[in-house]
């Protein structure tokens, strides 16, 4: 019998390495309250580009992570989620929310 994975939570980035174009990281953007309930089947991610470092309107750089496009809105299923490679940095945790929420509306 295996192990429960591991809690998802709020800015946490995961890795799935089972994608058409090969691994692909999401930041974890659904709430902690969405986590508890659902995260065991699904969450709500941003895609990651890995390659590179972006500034701008709805980008967010990540340490060790590449650039999450806060305007690719997923769900994900957790089953793909294979690993914590990541974390979006305390500070910026308000400043993601508000973004996403201002663009998929208040």
């Amino acid at each position: 019998m295996s192990a429960p994975p591991p809690p998802i939570q709020y800015g946490q980035v995961w890795v799935s390495r089972d994608e058409v174009m090969g691994p692909m990281n999401y930041l974890v953007v659904s709430s902690d309250a969405y986590n508890a309930a659902f995260g065991d089947r699904r969450v709500i991610a941003v895609e990651i580009d890995s390659r590179a470092i972006y500034e701008g309107a709805y980008r967010e750089p990540i340490v060790d992570a590449g650039t999450a496009m806060l305007d690719r809105l997923v769900w994900v299923a957790r089953s793909v989620l294979e690993e914590q490679v990541a974390k979006l940095h305390p500070d910026r945790h308000a400043a993601v929310a508000e973004q996403v929420r201002e663009l998929i509306g208040n």
